[in-house]
């Protein structure tokens, strides 16, 4: 402990940011950094006015529905992002290969961020294909409370979904007939924050 404060000190008596190297350090393992709210992303369907950047997390009201989707698609990668809400514990999603017209609700395949359903994976908007409601007893163990910030790692593989929460396998699905798009994070009822998200391609 006593190293790692004389560190902080070192660091911050150069005028180094710290997170600076948290990014570094990220990127040298092949992730990129979805943090530019305006480069990132473009409110797909929705209100504009339901999202802010307040510094490096995405505030969003909850309504009305809708959501904010990455200008690039993707297929193979590994998505990782922290959420809370900082209200009542609420819904959101995080929706992978949005294909076709944007709407509520677009074809894709939906990583669950429902707070007491979050990790189920499903296709939705049309699209056919499995469904995992997940492991619920490692669900619950590895929750944290809804304001405090819960880590969801996704990754897809040649439409194939597996997502953990905290760390923890909770659910595995595909593979689904769509394998590539944008990234959609969702408006939908509660207010919902989130922050550090990345991704790597591979």
């Amino acid at each position: 402990m006593l190293w790692r404060m004389t560190m902080i000190v070192v660091l911050s008596a150069f005028g180094l940011n710290l997170g600076y190297f948290s990014k570094t350090a990220q990127k040298s393992k092949g992730f990129d950094t979805l943090d530019n709210f305006e480069k990132d992303f473009f409110v797909a369907v929705g209100d504009a006015q339901s999202w802010k950047a307040n510094q490096d997390i995405f505030e969003c009201t909850g309504k009305p529905n809708g959501y904010i989707c990455t200008r690039k698609s993707y297929s193979n990668y590994v998505l990782t992002l922290e959420f809370r809400y900082p209200a009542q514990a609420g819904n959101t999603g995080v929706l992978n290969y949005i294909t076709g017209e944007h709407k509520i609700w677009p074809a894709c395949v939906e990583v669950q961020g429902h707070y007491q359903n979050v990790a189920q994976i499903f296709a939705m908007g049309g699209i056919k294909g499995p469904r995992s409601e997940g492991d619920s007893v490692a669900r619950e163990k590895s929750r944290k409370p809804h304001t405090d910030w819960n880590k969801l790692e996704i990754t897809s593989k040649a439409g194939v979904i597996s997502a953990k929460l905290n760390g923890v396998v909770i659910s595995q699905s595909g593979p689904y007939p769509i394998r590539k798009g944008p990234i959609g994070l969702q408006s939908e009822g509660a207010p919902v924050h989130f922050r550090n998200i990345r991704i790597k391609e591979f």
